[in-house]
């Protein structure tokens, strides 16, 4: 990891729109003027490590001390952060009808850090079990996936166009059907196979956060890929 990146734009700015793209959720404040953008990142107490390391990075970024909040009810680990600069831009740049979009800024999402944070929110690692003829049990080498339920079919496609740029990782979207109100639902779930699962894992592997629960969610991945 080059330490000097640590403090470039291009980290700055990933970092908030891998976020933003994940689990983040930002609106515009300020009265008539709408001159703020207001982030709200929010996950389980489970990963109130993976809050606790955002809010201390974004902070140091942004210079300013943040807060964060637990809530035991809710099951719940959150911090706020607004700001009139840099921060309405990206909510500006990522949202359309007041609906979270991935748009052509993703251009500007050019840190590892960026679809490190994604991974991180939405990203998961498939630990495939097969057995044997002797019955026997192995595992398959791992794959990714990203949940993009949030975002309809042209945002995926950017997003998976931008990742092939960037790291070389060709994915696809893989449908998930779930069951809502009594009806089939279909939504875009993108998943890599194992080849493009590496070269992904390649690109970000440096950037993950070595928090508990990070290490804990993406282990299979980092002591099957670490021999390659």
């Amino acid at each position: 990891m080059d330490l000097e990146n640590l403090e470039s734009n291009p980290y700055k700015r990933s970092l908030v729109i891998g976020t933003l793209l994940g689990d983040a959720h930002s609106r515009q404040r300020g009265g008539k003027t709408l001159s703020k953008a207001e982030f709200t990142i929010a996950h389980c107490l489970q990963q109130a490590d993976l809050v606790e390391w955002k809010a201390a990075e974004i902070g140091r970024l942004y210079g300013k001390a943040i807060k964060v909040h637990y809530n035991l009810n809710c099951n719940r680990a959150s911090f706020h952060i607004a700001q009139s600069g840099r921060l309405r831009i990206i909510h500006r740049w990522f949202h359309r009808n007041h609906t979270k979009v991935v748009s052509g800024k993703i251009r500007f999402m050019d840190h590892p850090i960026g679809l490190s944070m994604l991974l991180c929110d939405d990203g998961s690692i498939l630990k495939r079990k097969k057995s044997r003829v002797d019955g026997s049990l192995y595992y398959l080498s791992p794959c990714i996936t990203i949940a993009t339920h949030g975002f309809d079919e042209e945002s995926v496609m950017l997003l998976l166009e931008w990742i092939e740029i960037v790291c070389g990782a060709k994915g696809y979207i893989n449908p998930e059907r779930r069951l809502r109100a009594g009806r089939i639902m279909s939504y875009p779930r993108v998943r890599f196979n194992v080849e493009n699962s590496l070269r992904l894992w390649r690109y970000v592997e440096a950037w993950i956060p070595p928090v508990p629960s990070m290490l804990a969610k993406f282990s299979y991945a980092i002591e099957a890929f670490s021999s390659n």
